[in-house]
């Protein structure tokens, strides 16, 4: 319908205009018709040849087809409106060779902008192919990327994409690699304490221990074992819940003095029995923090276990902690913002420098950074454990009361000076620090 208003639109204003004799006026409604009806049959081939049929497969074809037809419409409605004009045979050969030399530049034209386009295209292509086959590191060449168009602009969010991506498996592989060493590492703590408990059962039960006083110290290490199992779950589930951002805390204003004078209660044996001197300052007055007091007990325990196992005999260990201005403010020194600092120094044999940013990592044990002290008896409350588990559950739940935890090794001159003082200012041999700070209460 609209087709044939815009035909009757055109015939009238040519007729208004011109004033044809009635004989032109066929002419010119013969020719009108003519060159619509081709212009539309050459249309609705290009449509069939682009969008409604797999016929062309050619991307370069389909982009080239609408420039070409709508070449050779206006070429034929030229030649139908010249025929009108009364030109000579001469004249109308002489247009017609004008007319095929503007359809071969639109070929051209349109053939050499569908060729780069489609070889932009091809590229994304074969890029997304390749990135599902695996090869992430693949990235489209600066001649794609270049300019401002759509086309560029799509291949530049590609490389994007794939760095993106890339980036991704980078840290699932990572993940999964960490996974299978914990699993390897909770499995060998799972498998040693286990197959100590069912030894020991079965010498019991098959008479080859008899004496009372071996099967009660018998008795004492199965549970001695069965309490590290135990610590082990423990550990494994918290760690779980961290990860998954399950930890639930349960803050209060609490003093930090009390947690850390638990902590050297609970720990006082393990050291005697490691011949290690473990000593707890509090610099005076300390504001209250708003923390979870079991959580945190469990951070200084961890740290502490960890500065024992890795302290020498007649070694000494510092517990520490004093208000310092927050380390990430940006304030300045009279308004900074303040924070708790609690240290735990050690005069063991300090921490590589390639370890460091590693220690709190899950599996970490420091067997190429701190050389692991021989282990104790079983049965001793003071035997390692852990399958390196304890850093990195620290680590959780120091963060998730938005504080900062990290190590230092070779100490900082004002941790030596601290543990100088501790020791009454006898030579000591400097080790490592593990430090972390937290929020102050409101």
């Amino acid at each position: 319908m609209a087709i044939i208003l815009a035909f009757g639109i055109t015939l009238a204003a040519l007729i208004a205009i011109l004033h044809p004799s009635q004989q032109n006026v066929i002419l010119l409604f013969i020719s009108l018709g003519v060159g619509g009806v081709v212009s539309l049959v050459l249309g609705e081939a290009a449509l069939w040849l682009t969008d409604t049929t797999n016929v062309i497969s050619a991307i370069w074809f389909k982009i080239a087809i609408p420039p070409l037809l709508t070449a050779v419409v206006i070429t034929i409605n030229v030649l139908l409106i010249a025929r009108l004009m009364f030109i000579s045979n001469e004249d109308s050969l002489l247009l017609l060779a004008f007319l095929i030399f503007g359809i071969a530049v639109a070929i051209l034209i349109s053939t050499s902008i569908a060729a780069r386009m489609t070889g932009a295209i091809k590229r994304i292509g074969t890029g997304a192919m390749r990135i599902a086959a695996g090869d992430y590191s693949f990235r489209l060449d600066d001649t794609t990327i270049s300019g401002e168009d759509e086309l560029a602009q799509l291949a530049r969010w590609f490389n994007q994409m794939a760095s993106d991506v890339q980036t991704a498996f980078a840290r699932q592989q990572a993940a999964e690699h960490e996974r299978r060493e914990v699993i390897a590492a909770v499995s060998h703590d799972l498998r040693t304490p286990l197959a100590a408990v069912r030894a020991m059962i079965e010498a019991i039960d098959d008479g080859i221990v008899g004496d009372p006083d071996t099967i009660q110290r018998y008795h004492r290490t199965i549970r001695t074992e069965l309490h590290h199992l135990t610590a082990l779950m423990d550990d494994l589930f918290e760690l779980s819940r961290i990860e998954s951002g399950a930890l639930a805390l349960n803050c209060e204003r609490m003093n930090i003095e009390d947690i850390i004078s638990d902590v050297l209660e609970s720990t006082h044996e393990q050291a005697e029995q490691a011949h290690i001197a473990i000593i707890g300052q509090v610099e005076n007055p300390l504001p209250a923090a708003h923390i979870d007091a079991r959580q945190i007990h469990r951070v200084l325990m961890n740290l502490c276990q960890n500065a024992i196992r890795y302290t020498p005999a007649n070694g000494t260990i510092l517990i520490h902690a004093a208000c310092v201005s927050h380390p990430h403010s940006t304030l300045t020194d009279e308004t900074a913002e303040k924070a708790l600092l609690v240290q735990v120094i050690d005069t063991g044999e300090g921490i590589i420098a390639g370890d460091l940013p590693h220690i709190f990592e899950r599996t970490y044990r420091g067997e190429s950074s701190r050389r692991r002290l021989p282990e104790l008896p079983i049965g001793s409350s003071a035997a390692a454990t852990g399958a390196g588990l304890g850093l990195a559950i620290s680590r959780g739940i120091i963060e998730a009361h938005g504080g900062h935890i990290w190590a230092e090794s070779p100490l900082s001159e004002d941790a030596l000076a601290l543990l100088r003082a501790a020791c009454g200012n006898a030579p000591v041999t400097p080790g490592a620090a593990l430090k972390f700070t937290l929020p102050l209460a409101n």
